[in-house]
């Protein structure tokens, strides 16, 4: 992903980054940094920590977009025709 900041208020978005340079220049907005997975880390390592944050999420927890009140205006059901 390009790592857009997105988020919707009525379905939690949690950010997974593909990779660590994203992560840590988008660290405010990216829940998830599955580039460690390129560095050593397992795929169930990170695969775990998805699930879990899945999890926290649909418990209340809120995502890094929710903390910041990102998506108070960006909720779409759908898209007609290219994002760019």
């Amino acid at each position: 992903g390009r790592g857009s900041c997105f988020g919707c208020k009525p379905a939690p978005t949690i950010k997974v980054a593909t990779n660590s340079p994203m992560f840590h220049r988008m660290r405010d907005d990216m829940d998830i940094n599955a580039g460690v997975i390129l560095e050593g880390r397992s795929v169930e390592e990170v695969g775990t920590e998805i699930f879990e944050m899945i999890v926290a999420t649909a418990s209340g927890q809120q995502t890094l977009s929710e903390q910041q009140g990102i998506g108070d205006e960006e909720f779409c059901p759908w898209t007609s025709g290219p994002i760019f």
